[in-house]
C-alpha cells in the first residue's frame, strides 16, 4: 500500500451495505483495513449481527442511537462516543434516536 489522501466531497454515496455510505477506504486500496462515512436516519436500525472475519470500530460524529452489543448489553451512543466490536461479537444499532454519523473501520477490511 502507498500513501493516500482522499477527499470525502470526491467520493460518491454507495447504496451497497446496511446504509448508504461513503466508502472512503478500501480492499482495492489496501489489504489492511476499509473505511466508510454513513449516516443512519432518526427511526432507522441495523439488526443485530456479528462479522466472523473482522475487528469493527466506530466513531460518532453526530446524533444519538441505542445500541447493542453482546456482553455489554445495551447502550445509548452519541456524538463522541466510540465501539470496539471484535470479530465474532453480535451487535447491532437498535434505534436511532437522532440522526446518527460515523466513521466505520474494519480490520482486515470488510468491503
Amino acid at each position: 500500500m502507498r500513501p493516500l489522501v482522499r477527499y470525502e466531497r470526491d467520493v460518491e454515496l454507495s447504496k451497497e451495505g446496511p446504509f448508504p455510505a461513503k466508502i472512503l477506504l478500501s480492499k482495492k486500496d489496501d489489504s489492511t483495513a476499509s473505511v466508510k462515512l454513513g449516516t443512519l436516519e432518526k427511526g432507522e436500525k441495523i439488526e443485530v449481527h456479528m462479522h466472523a472475519e473482522c475487528d469493527q470500530v466506530e466513531y460518532y460524529l453526530g446524533g444519538k442511537a441505542l445500541m447493542f452489543i453482546d456482553s455489554i448489553g445495551q447502550r445509548e451512543i452519541r456524538e463522541g462516543s466510540l465501539t470496539y466490536i471484535p470479530r465474532g461479537v453480535r451487535h447491532g444499532i437498535l434505534n436511532v434516536k437522532e440522526s446518527l454519523t460515523m466513521i466505520t473501520v474494519f480490520v482486515p477490511p470488510l468491503f
